[in-house]
C-alpha cells in the first residue's frame, strides 16, 4: 500500500508501482481487504488507496478524494443505482 501511496495514491499504472515477486501475496491480500482497488483504464491498469488503505498506513486521506467519493454516493443515489 506505501508503494501505492508513494506513487502517487490515485490511479497510479501498475507500471509505475515496483512490487517484488515475495509482495505479491500481499498485494492480493490488500486487494482483498479493499485497502487498495484494481481498475483496467484504457487497457492500463491502475491502482489506488481506499479510505481503508489510508487508515491502514496512517496518512490522511486527501479531502478531494472523499469528496469524489460523496458525489459519486450521491449520483448513485439520484440515479437509483
Amino acid at each position: 500500500m506505501e508503494e501505492v501511496y508513494r506513487a502517487g495514491a490515485h490511479r497510479v499504472p501498475a507500471d509505475d508501482i515496483d512490487w517484488p515477486q515475495e509482495l505479491h501475496a500481499a498485494v492480493f491480500r490488500a486487494l482483498n481487504m479493499q485497502y487498495i482497488t484494481r481498475r483496467e483504464i484504457d487497457g492500463s491498469v491502475r491502482f489506488s488507496l481506499t479510505q481503508a488503505g489510508y487508515r491502514a498506513i496512517d496518512a490522511e486521506v486527501p479531502w478531494g478524494r472523499i469528496l469524489r467519493q460523496r458525489m459519486r454516493d450521491l449520483m448513485r443515489m439520484a440515479t437509483g443505482r
